[in-house]
């Protein structure tokens, strides 16, 4: 079996174990895969936050910009005061609303756990050790055992 670059190797009582080469590098492959994926899902997410959020100061500027002092269709409903007041409007409205864009895609990472999703390379290297069943030890007649079984509420 060979070495692993940069693997320490287990001692006997505790710790992880390394992966064979062939093994870490196809449990690098998936790692790799499900981080990127999930920061594809992550990209996915904050554009369609942004984009929702900043609708409405995007479509002022886009038309602030579009129609100022050219298209006559543009002209028959407003004059160049009113597109500077969009763009004006539109560029007051972009900084809050950003802002709120932010806070919002921050507050449904962390509704979704998404962070939990990305697995660490440590992984692909090392490989889980079963947890060994704690030892039973016997109470003495005059001692009470105590039960470390269920969830205690502090």
């Amino acid at each position: 079996m060979a070495d692993v670059p940069g693997a320490q190797r287990s001692v006997p009582g505790g710790g992880p174990e390394p992966r064979d080469p062939l093994d870490c590098w196809a449990c690098a492959v998936l790692v790799t895969a499900q981080n990127l994926l999930v920061a594809a899902l992550n990209l996915l997410l904050l554009a369609l936050v942004l984009g929702t959020v900043l609708l409405p100061a995007v479509t002022m500027l886009g038309f602030g910009f579009l129609c100022h002092s050219q298209a006559p269709p543009c002209t028959a409903h407003l004059r160049d005061p009113g597109f500077t007041a969009l763009l004006v409007t539109g560029f007051l409205l972009l900084v809050p609303l950003l802002v709120l864009a932010l806070a919002s895609y921050r507050r449904l990472c962390l509704r979704l756990r998404l962070a939990d999703c990305l697995v660490p390379y440590s992984r692909a290297i090392y490989r889980r050790r079963r947890a060994q069943q704690p030892r039973q030890t016997r109470a003495s007649p005059g001692s009470q055992a105590v039960s470390t079984s269920g969830k205690v509420w502090v």
